[in-house]
Parts: C-alpha cells; sequence; structure tokens
C-alpha cells in the first residue's frame, strides 16, 4: 500500500455561509451592539418591574364617556332652573386619568361618574358649571375635555292657573250638555319664570261628538294645554303640572247630558261705549254664533237671543279691543254653555274727505333761459285718506306743482303732482290733473 498525504479541501467548499458567520461575529463582538444590548436588557427588566408593581400609576384616555346631570331638584328649590339641554350641550366628555397599574385593564369611564352638579349654579343669566366626578377610588382624573359648560339659567317659580274646558265638535242632535265640571278646577305650573307668566290657563278639549245620552253621566280623563291669554299654546319640557304636589298631565271631566236648542248670540248688545273721535266700531267677532240651552220647551219657544249685562266697554279706543262677556241668563234657563263668551270689537281709524279750493299750482324746474307760463295757476284738491293725517292737513300743507325739468320751448301738457311733507297713505282727486305749459327761451 502506497502512503500519501490527504488532500487538502479548497477553502470555498467549507459552506456558502462563512462570510456572514464572520460578519456576525465581528457584530457580535462589538462595543456597540453590547451597549444596546444593555439597554434593551435593562428595559425588559423595567417593564417586567413595573408589570409586576401594582402599585404604580398609568395614565389612560377614555373617549365619550357619558355626562350625568345632579343637584336639578336643589337648584329648583332655591328659585332657579337651567334652561338648556344638557344632554345635548354636554353629552360625553373626554377624560385623562391616573390609574393604579393593578387596576388599569378593569377599570372604565363610567367608574368616574362624570357628572354636572347644578348646585354650582349662583344666580341667574350665565353660570359655568364644572364637570364633576363621583368617585377617585381607581385614581385621580388629570383632565376633562371639555371641563366645564355654559349654562342660560331662569328664576323657577310656581303658580296656579285655572282648567279651562274648550268643547270640540258637535254633540248629538237633540242633546245638550248641562254641566261640564272638571277635577280640580285649578292647577300649579312650575317652570322658568319666563314662561309661567305666560301661563293663563290650563285648557283640556271635550270632544262633544263622542258624547251619548247612552251616558248621560260620564267621567274621563282629558289631556291638559297649557295655554296664554290669547288661547296659544304654551309647550315646552321645562314646564311641570301638578295636582296637590302630585304631577300630573290630565284632569278628570265630570259631563251631565240633557235635551237642548241652540240659541244665537245678541253679538251687537256685547259692546258698549263710543271708540275715541275719527274711530269707528266696524264689527264684532265671538268665537261663537250661538250656544246650547237647555230649558223648558215653553220658554225656549220665546228665547230669541240671548244678551249680556256686561257688554264689553270701548269708550276712546283707537284699536280693537277683545275681551270675555258673561252671558245673562234669563229666568228659567237651566244651562247655558259656555257660560262667558270671547268678544272682539274691531275697530279702525275712519276714512275722510277734505277739499282744497284755489291751490296755487307752481313751477319746478324752470332754468334761468326760460319763460314759462300756466295755462292754469290754481285747483282744486280732494284728498282721503285716515282721520288723523287728513283732519290734521291744511291748505298750506298742500303744494301742487308741475315739472319743466329738461323741457324744450313750446307748447306741453303736463300732469299736476302732489307733495305733502310725512304724508300718510292717501288718495288724490284734482280738479285739473293736466294743465297746458308754454315755454318760452330767451
Amino acid at each position: 500500500m502506497m502512503n500519501s498525504r490527504p488532500t487538502k479541501r479548497p477553502d470555498n467548499r467549507r459552506g456558502p455561509f462563512k462570510g456572514i458567520r464572520q460578519g456576525l461575529a465581528r457584530i457580535l463582538g462589538s462595543k456597540v451592539f453590547l451597549r444596546v444590548a444593555a439597554v434593551f436588557l435593562a428595559l425588559v427588566f423595567w417593564m417586567a418591574l413595573v408589570a409586576s408593581d401594582g402599585t404604580l400609576t398609568r395614565r389612560r384616555v377614555f373617549q365619550n364617556v357619558a355626562v350625568s346631570v345632579t343637584g336639578e331638584a336643589a337648584l329648583k328649590s332655591r328659585g332657579y332652573i337651567v334652561m338648556d339641554d344638557l344632554s345635548e350641550l354636554l353629552p360625553a366628555v373626554r377624560m385623562t386619568v391616573e390609574v393604579a397599574q393593578s387596576n388599569y385593564n378593569r377599570v372604565s369611564g363610567t367608574a368616574y361618574n362624570p357628572h354636572l352638579d347644578l348646585t354650582q349654579v349662583t344666580g341667574e343669566g350665565e353660570n359655568t358649571v364644572n364637570v364633576s366626578f363621583s368617585s377617585s377610588v381607581y385614581g385621580p382624573v388629570v383632565a376633562c375635555e371639555p371641563a366645564s359648560v355654559t349654562v342660560n339659567v331662569e328664576r323657577y317659580m310656581t303658580r296656579r292657573v285655572p282648567v279651562t274646558i274648550e268643547q270640540t265638535g258637535e254633540a248629538p242632535e237633540g242633546v245638550y250638555v248641562d254641566s261640564v265640571r272638571s277635577d280640580p278646577t285649578m292647577l300649579s305650573v312650575s317652570g322658568p319664570q319666563s314662561l309661567v307668566t305666560r301661563v293663563a290657563r290650563a285648557a283640556v278639549k271635550l270632544d262633544l261628538s263622542a258624547l251619548s245620552m247612552e251616558r248621560p253621566s260620564d267621567r274621563m280623563a282629558l289631556a291638559v294645554e297649557l295655554q296664554d291669554s290669547a288661547g296659544e299654546p304654551i309647550v315646552s319640557d321645562k314646564l311641570e303640572i301638578t295636582n296637590q304636589t302630585v304631577i300630573t298631565n290630565t284632569v278628570v271631566v265630570e259631563v251631565e247630558l240633557v235635551p237642548m236648542r241652540s240659541i244665537p248670540l245678541d253679538v251687537e248688545g256685547f259692546v258698549t261705549g263710543t271708540p275715541a273721535e275719527g274711530y269707528e266700531l266696524v264689527g264684532v267677532a265671538t268665537r261663537e254664533d250661538a250656544v246650547l240651552v237647555a230649558a223648558k220647551e215653553e220658554i225656549l219657544s220665546v228665547l230669541t237671543a240671548l244678551t249680556t249685562d256686561q257688554p264689553l266697554n270701548i269708550d276712546g279706543a283707537t284699536e280693537s279691543v277683545s275681551g270675555y262677556v258673561k252671558l245673562k241668563r234669563p229666568t228659567g234657563i237651566e244651562n247655558t254653555v259656555p257660560t262667558d263668551v270671547g268678544v272682539t270689537a274691531q275697530i279702525e281709524e275712519k276714512t275722510i274727505e277734505q277739499t282744497f279750493r284755489q291751490v296755487s299750482i307752481e313751477i319746478e324746474g324752470q332754468s334761468e333761459s326760460q319763460r314759462v307760463w300756466l295755462g292754469r295757476s290754481q285747483t282744486t284738491v280732494q284728498l282721503t285718506g285716515g282721520y288723523r293725517f287728513i283732519s290734521a292737513l291744511r291748505k298750506e300743507d298742500v303744494r301742487l306743482f308741475v315739472d319743466v325739468s329738461e323741457l324744450e320751448a313750446g307748447t306741453h301738457t303736463l300732469p299736476v303732482q302732489i307733495h305733502i311733507d310725512n304724508a300718510e297713505k292717501f288718495d288724490c282727486a284734482l280738479g285739473t290733473p293736466e294743465i297746458s305749459v308754454t315755454i318760452e327761451a330767451y
């Protein structure tokens, strides 16, 4: 056997990653890598320490946390009420809290109970109410956006108003509402002073068409509508209706039915007196032309109209007057509905005429190089308009003129114009609405 030295393998046969391994070795052995590795390990150890220490705190942000409202009853007891809808004004907030590491994942924004405490209100007008928090068990709130809200505050008041029954529809033929009573007859209305002072009555609507002689005595609960003095409804969620401290929105109405007949109203007799000079009564309007009356047939057969002993007084009035008149109850009448009637006396200013004769006609727009002759220098003026304006006019207040501006020499037919300083609306009739005008240049 022949001995021979083993053949040496070429260097490139030790593997394709020799260069990579050498590069990694240089990097891992460098000071920069060792420093970075040390910082990384320190950070890992610190995070592990923080995670294991439940006493450490971290900040957490909660978005869109619902805000509640407290202190409304206390605020009302002090005589104030917030006019704004707080659920729309500040429905939610963004909170930043300091929370213990051990509670970080279990706490929620609602645990802090963000709320607007209305006892912070100090008086009428604009008030700034800060967002308050009921709990700090999980840590303090360090920021809240928004942190406060500006609210408008009014005086809170309570007043009693009468209950009125408005009858709608038509009762069945031959049936008359003998009596209608509400229980209670007065209600208390509480709320903002600006609204409560406008409330004149608590009205309920009784549908007569739903009544029947099969139920001659009936009781029903009807919805309440707050109204102003003109009968217009007042609707607001800030108003509260109570009956002996119990909140309610209905009134019990008791109805008694008997045979009936419709009797007209003596509308012209509902007004007495004379308007101021220059004004006139042009009509009397009522809500009803007739009312239903229950009585014996011999009484109804001779009763032609219902009148009043307390007509609406319009002495010296210069505008329409509205009010209520109480119907007179003739002897033998047992039932009359309604007991009073709303009346409006329609008063207007009189339209009068005044005539001025031989009113001079002036020339306007004449240049220095013109001579102007009028075919007529005077005419009659008839003015029609409101009493105050027309009666106060004097002849010297009326100015008639023709405008010859930019007209050339010759004869022209021009309209006669009128001017009255501070004039109100009026109609004018001229004896000579147009005149001949001769212009000569020189």
